[in-house]
């Protein structure tokens, strides 16, 4: 709307065309004020107590006065005051609006409309109003109508125009009326650095023709330099709405002469960011510790302003930065993608100086920017204070032993952020490593580890076993058992936290019972050797000969229990040997102990299913170990 912001709802819908009477001003003002409402509720979901929050300033009486608001909830127009008595939004929109008459001649009229049905009433009687034509009424009470039409349209706040364009057509008449001494004219023109250089009514001043359209580069030049002089440059700059060339000349000797950091910095940048001043970035990069001192200690609402409109930083960006003025942590997020800026550094070394306790977050952050590698110290302070949520980023960076450790010693206080890092990392590292950064973790949680151990690896089985034992027997699950790891496990001191030396073996022996230990081949055969030492019971000895073994490795480990002298031991052995069909090697006197056993087998089968008759007739097809279906 450009300059004619006062009157952005003069503009109001037609009705019947009744002619104007003095309550006209009532009722296209409340129409306004509605139209202004529910524009803002389309957006916002809810009406809003401020008739300026909406964009509603009713015309003025025509010498530019109103009658004064005593609330923000009010507004005054000429003749009437107008007042949102309620207003609400979803899920029940509520909007009631007044309007009341403020002079000798209006002080009787109030009326009221009701945002339910957009019905204007008076006051008391409750008679519906007549609708009112409000353009006539406009055209009537606002001797600047077409011009506020034309700047609606066209700004007007460039030229010089052509004598055809609406904008001079405007300019002129905004000049003409305030010559005759029209309030709102004359408050109108003095608004407008354009007309008044355009079309003067007074010589204008070397302000008015720095910030203008009228003045080449030469002649700015000079400008600057004589306002610099008379020390009217800044006021020069920010009190009119100056031209972008204007801005070009002025702004860099604004900086020149020290204007950033200072009171009127954020506005003086503000405007080098609008106009894309090159200068505005060497502001930034070589004056970036001032600047960041000074914003430090600025109002909130400037420091993100400032961070905004000067510096040109993302929402994120700013959010995280102003979280470190208040002395709390922020999201790396926010800070990765982007280098750091000077100001930012700048706004860090702030951070180390007011709260030492977040400095080491600068350090994190280049490295995950991959402009620097923290310190082991600053890593280690930052798990001890960063929260939980942040502490993942470590996945991102390398991670050495020493920085597992200190993420290891986060366990109590970030227990699930921990182990997620740890477990993205341990099965890398050598077992020494691996066993002094698990130290500070309790059992139960090196368990949740268990399957990133790396203990299906042999030699890396073997280099943790001790440990394992150590810390947690269960451990054992999924270990690849070497030789070297067995002979251990049946030691004294080790087999007897798994219940003794028998059922150590048994457990190698069961892969169904748990720990689950998973021996090489020749762990296993070594086991087996364990196994059938001394008097080993049948039920093992079947165990051992069952199993699917090279002939060799089969007769070497059988070989002594086929002679042993108890005929159990011999059958065992020789029924096992005889699922694979190696009956090679099995002597006669184990032979016939087999036979017999598999003699009882039968007869007590043959009696158990003796009750149950005959077979059914018919064809039998046998099935089992070689047979065809």
């Amino acid at each position: 709307m450009g300059i004619a912001t006062g009157w952005l709802w003069v503009v109001l819908a037609m009705a019947s065309g009744a002619p104007p009477d003095p309550s006209a001003e009532a009722v296209c003002g409340l129409t306004a004020l509605y139209t202004a409402e529910r524009a803002f509720f389309g957006e916002k979901d809810r009406h809003d107590l401020r008739p300026a929050a909406v964009g509603f300033l009713p015309l003025p009486c025509t010498d530019g006065t109103r009658p004064p608001s005593p609330e923000s909830n009010s507004v005054g127009g000429c003749q009437f005051l107008f007042t949102v008595l309620e207003a609400s939004g979803v899920p029940d929109p509520v909007l009631r609006l007044e309007a009341r008459g403020m002079t000798p001649d209006t002080q009787d009229l109030r009326f009221l409309l009701d945002g339910r049905d957009a019905i204007i009433t008076r006051a008391g009687s409750e008679a519906r109003v007549e609708p009112v034509d409000c353009e006539a009424w406009a055209k009537q009470a606002d001797p600047l109508f077409r011009y506020h039409a034309i700047v609606s349209e066209f700004d007007c706040i460039g030229g010089p125009y052509a004598p055809k364009h609406p904008c001079t057509e405007a300019l002129t008449q905004l000049t003409g009326l305030a010559r005759e001494g029209v309030g709102v004219a004359r408050m109108e023109y003095a608004a407008h650095p354009t007309a008044r250089e355009l079309y003067p009514l007074s010589p204008p001043t070397p302000a008015m023709l720095l910030c203008g359209v009228t003045a080449t580069p030469q002649q700015r030049g000079q400008l600057v330099e004589r306002l610099a002089r008379q020390k009217q440059l800044l006021d020069a700059v920010l009190a009119l709405h100056c031209q972008p060339e204007g801005l070009r000349v002025a702004l860099p000797r604004l900086f020149q002469e020290g204007a950033c950091p200072g009171p009127q910095c954020l506005a003086l940048m503000s405007l080098a960011q609008r106009i894309r001043l090159p200068e505005r970035t060497g502001i930034l990069e070589g004056r970036a510790g001032p600047l960041a001192q000074w914003l430090w200690g600025q109002p909130a609402a400037v420091q993100r302003d400032f961070l905004s409109q000067a510096a040109g930083l993302p929402s994120d960006r700013i959010d995280a930065l102003l979280r470190l003025r208040k002395g709390e942590w922020p999201s790396i997020q926010s800070f990765q993608g982007t280098l750091f800026t000077s100001l930012e550094n700048a706004w860090f070394d702030q951070v180390r100086r007011e709260h030492p306790g977040l400095s080491t977050l600068q350090d994190i952050v280049l490295e995950l920017q991959e402009q620097g590698t923290a310190s082991t110290a600053a890593f280690k302070r930052w798990t001890e204070a960063t929260p939980c949520s942040e502490l993942t980023h470590a996945n991102d960076m390398a991670l050495s032993a020493t920085r597992l450790l200190a993420i290891a010693n986060t366990e109590v206080r970030c227990p699930a952020e921990s182990l997620y890092i740890l477990s993205r990392h341990v099965a890398q590292l050598p077992p020494g490593e691996l066993i002094d950064v698990l130290r500070p973790l309790p059992v139960a949680r090196i368990g949740m580890l268990r399957n990133e151990l790396g203990l299906g690896a042999p030699a890396r089985a073997e280099a943790l076993f001790d440990w394992v034992m150590e810390r947690d027997p269960g451990l054992l699950d999924g270990l690849a058992a070497t030789p070297a790891v067995v002979a251990k496990l049946l030691t004294p001191p080790h087999a007897n936290r798994l219940g003794g030396r028998e059922a150590v073996l048994d457990l190698l022996l069961d892969w169904q019972r748990s720990p689950r230990i998973a021996p090489t081949y020749d762990a296993l055969l070594f086991v087996m050797a364990e196994a059938l030492k001394g008097t080993p019971s049948a039920a093992r000895v079947r165990n051992v000969a069952e199993r699917n073994l090279p002939p060799e490795d089969r007769r070497h480990l059988l070989s002594g229990i086929l002679q042993a002298p108890d005929a159990r031991l011999q059958a065992a052995a020789a029924a096992g040997a005889s699922v694979w069909k190696q009956s090679s090697g099995i002597p006669a006197p184990a032979a016939r102990a087999c036979l017999a056993e598999a003699r009882v087998t039968l007869d007590c089968m043959a009696t158990q299913s003796r009750p149950l008759g005959p077979p059914p007739p018919g064809r039998r097809v046998p099935r089992g170990r070689g047979c065809r279906r």
